[in-house]
């Protein structure tokens, strides 16, 4: 079981044991219903446009609780779009903050204490990494105060602001914390109250965001009374990060006002007047005589001097860092604007697209340093023209909905970041599957960046010659990757080449890998062709057909196999068995998104298929809890997120308009709870943009599926033209597609070419 979802699992099993479970009924023997209608409640709320300013809309609050597998992990730090400063709270209850809720360190649920602001953090991982180094203003300074624990303050969500690039709380001693952030720089304003003798802020590098699971490998602070600065680093040991030896950011905090008072700290013991002092649990104290006390955190990922640099580059007050940040978010999410009759759809849709553009992280320093994959520090123009250097690419999760969102929304903002995995393959000698910071994780399975690639070449071209995105992308999927690499490659890709899957007694989650693997080489082939690799890209449009391998003509399933080329003797087709990653026989069975006539087929014909997939949809109807993972449709997690709309793809748009509505109104929200699962760098979020605009990706595929919109207008402002979506009767009641067109003239078929969208038109669905 991959390790980012054991805790979860064992929550799960606690409850199911203390309430009892619901899967006596098998919705493959039970009868068929779609969900019911709407209760009718008379004609719908007349359409209306939103308005801006759209960053209104966003409530960052959003997937920041949920309970088990619905937690959705969002971050609530303001940030600007893809920046790397992410100053947030880190949450904990009265046990502590346990990591699987605590992933991004804010757990809006059951949390009822703050212990400390933290300056980086992800939105949406299923695992706890960064949090490093945590401000914490206090009321003087005691031994006890030396650990995160001792220097807690209680707080109430009743007191606390959480806004686009603002976060505020007034905590339970009165003293005020104001967050704000530009692209590499952390603001900070506490403004003390009467009431507080000692004005004091703590810097404490040895602060994590959850136990266990995440801890303080290296850090070191120096003060500098005179030019009223703390600097240091702190190295971050996180589920994921541990990987590689830890992620390392270094800062330099700037205060505006004199340290009246300072000492240093380590392993409980204070030293007044210190100035410097290393260890996993340093820190730093400095006292004030002022009522506010503004305090901006430069960072990097590449050395002290450069966090020194980006700090003296973006030196505005906090105000103007605020009203900047907030424009910049204004100026996106302008770029569609939706006219609807629920005014909680607009909540949903503008936070959803937030929650697209929050990840991956900047990681190149005003100067275009950054620090590599392979640990080194690199220029981004040492080859050509500087580009944004990003990492922490949640790529088996991001490459289905979310990286084809910023190729159709936002595509100059994609380019960056199609350079950014090239240049880790020149880097650390293979393009990524999870990188974070300054390493590769290897988490999870398969090998996606090859269907970022492909999906970004099919819609519009790459930002460097296809021949070097090939390059890039070739050495994982023709062999191993070289012993003791960090990144860990294609698993079994040597069996997977000879016997065409990967076989289970030999390695993990290998159903999973093989079906992630054949949909790879398929995206890989097309980049193949562009680069003038025609006899590898025939050799990978082959393999994209290995699924069949794994069909199970004894229960019809892609299922495990072994290495003599035996499928198990038995099948739980409800079980996570251990050749699935994160699902089950019944999740994984549509898992074939490149190839799904082909699957069809294989199922005996559209008839036979639908039946099936009418089954699987209904059962997530009788386990809507997010608690612990559904047997059926599994909307919180990645693997058959794609479900609701094949539908569409046998050309069913009205089947799939009912589930895509039922999916949102059932398991999304505008509460914290509402996520149904970790966003994951924004997957989920896209999912729900896409389908509100009644438009669907299959990565690497030039076309997009059709349905019903949820808005009765919306406009995309794209590059090359403005695209219009009309759908004059949408409304909850309103899901029967009675025609499609385009641009006027009605389609045979529930699709449409990325070129033709891309330029602009009207989109125009008919319902009742």
């Amino acid at each position: 079981m991959p390790a980012r979802f054991r805790p979860f699992l064992l929550l799960a099993l606690s409850v199911s044991l203390a309430c009892g479970d619901d899967d006596d009924i098998d919705p493959m023997d039970a009868a068929v219903d779609m969900p019911a209608p709407p209760v009718d409640m008379g004609p719908p709320p007349d359409p209306r446009p939103a308005v801006a300013p759209y960053v209104d809309y966003v409530d960052p609050l959003i997937g920041s609780g949920g309970l088990g597998f619905g937690v959705g992990s969002s971050s609530v730090a303001p940030q600007t779009p893809f920046g790397m400063a992410r100053p947030g709270p880190d949450t904990a209850g009265e046990s502590g903050a346990l990591s699987f809720a605590h992933c991004s360190g804010y757990y809006y649920t059951t949390d009822t204490y703050i212990w400390g602001f933290s300056q980086i953090r992800p939105h949406g991982m299923g695992v706890p990494d960064y949090g490093n180094v945590a401000l914490m203003p206090t009321d003087g300074m005691t031994a006890e105060k030396t650990d995160q624990v001792g220097y807690r303050m209680g707080f109430s969500h009743d007191n606390e602001t959480v806004q686009v690039g603002y976060y505020s709380i007034t905590l339970d001693d009165g003293i005020r914390a104001e967050l704000t952030a530009s692209d590499r720089v952390a603001h900070h304003r506490y403004t003390f109250p009467a009431s507080v003798s000692d004005p004091t802020v703590i810097v404490d590098v040895g602060h994590v965001l959850a136990t266990p699971n995440v801890e303080v490998a290296e850090g070191d602070v120096s003060i500098d009374p005179d030019a009223r600065e703390v600097r240091g680093m702190g190295r971050i040991d996180g589920a994921y990060s541990n990987r590689f030896g830890g992620v390392g950011i270094y800062f330099v905090a700037r205060f505006d006002q004199p340290f009246e008072s300072h000492g240093t700290f380590v392993d409980g013991a204070l030293t007044a007047d210190g100035t410097s002092v290393e260890g996993t649990t340093a820190g730093a104290y400095l006292g004030f005589d002022a009522e506010t006390v503004n305090v901006k955190v430069g960072i990097s990922f590449v050395d002290e001097a450069h966090a020194a640099m980006n700090l003296d580059a973006e030196d505005d007050t906090f105000e103007a860092t605020r009203e900047a940040t907030v424009a910049q978010w204004e100026e996106l999410l302008s770029r569609i604007e939706v006219t609807g009759r629920y005014e909680d759809d607009f909540t949903l849709f503008y936070t959803a697209l937030y929650h697209v553009l929050l990840m991956p992280t900047l990681a190149s320093d005003v100067d275009d340093a950054y620090r590599g994959i392979d640990g080194e520090v690199h220029a981004t123009d040492d080859e050509g023209e500087a580009f944004r250097y990003s990492t922490d690419f949640s790529l088996w999760d991001t490459f289905r909905t979310q990286t084809p969102a910023l190729a159709l929304f936002y595509p100059e903002l994609l380019d960056d970041q199609l350079k950014s995995l090239v240049r880790m393959a020149r880097d650390g000698g293979y393009a990524p599957r999870w990188p974070l910071g300054h390493g590769y994780t290897g988490g999870m399975v398969g090998d996606s960046a090859d269907l970022v690639i492909a999906d970004a070449l099919v819609k519009g071209g790459l930002p460097m010659p296809a021949e070097e995105a090939y390059a890039a992308l070739r050495p994982t999927a023709f062999g191993p990757t070289a012993e003791g690499s960090s990144y860990g490659g294609r698993r079994g890709i040597s069996d997977y080449m000879e016997l065409g899957y990967v076989p289970m007694d030999r390695h993990g989650s290998s159903a999973s890998e093989t079906l992630e693997f054949a949909y790879d080489d398929w995206g890989l082939a097309l980049v193949a062709d562009a680069a003038g690799e025609s006899a590898d890209a025939e050799a990978l449009r082959e393999r994209a057909g290995n699924w069949r391998n794994l069909w199970d003509p004894a229960t019809e399933f892609l299922i495990g196999r072994n290495a003599d080329g035996s499928f198990p003797a038995e099948l739980d087709e409800l079980t996570w068995e251990g050749f699935y990653a994160e699902g089950n026989a019944r999740q994984y069975l549509w898992y074939v998104p490149h190839q799904l006539d082909e699957l069809v087929d294989q199922m005996g014909g559209w008839t036979v298929a639908k039946g099936r997939l009418d089954a699987f949809m209904t059962g997530a109807t009788r386990r809507t809890s997010t608690l612990y993972p559904p047997n059926d449709y599994w909307h919180g997690n990645e693997p058959d997120i794609h479900a609701p709309w094949i539908y569409s793809y046998m050309d069913e748009p009205s089947e799939t308009a009912r589930w895509t509505r039922w999916v949102a109104r059932t398991l999304y929200g505008t509460g914290p709870d509402g996520l149904p699962g970790n966003d994951d760098s924004g997957t989920l979020s896209a999912w729900l943009v896409f389908s509100m605009l009644g438009i669907y990706p299959i990565t690497g595929w030039d076309h997009y599926l059709l349905s019903a919109p949820f808005f009765t207008e919306a406009t995309v402002h794209l590059p090359d033209g403005d695209l219009h979506i009309e759908a004059p009767e949408s409304s909850d009641g309103a899901l029967t597609v009675d025609e499609l067109r385009w641009n006027g003239e009605p389609l045979e078929q529930a699709r449409i070419p990325h070129a033709d969208l891309a330029a602009g038109g009207t989109f125009s669905a008919d319902l009742h």
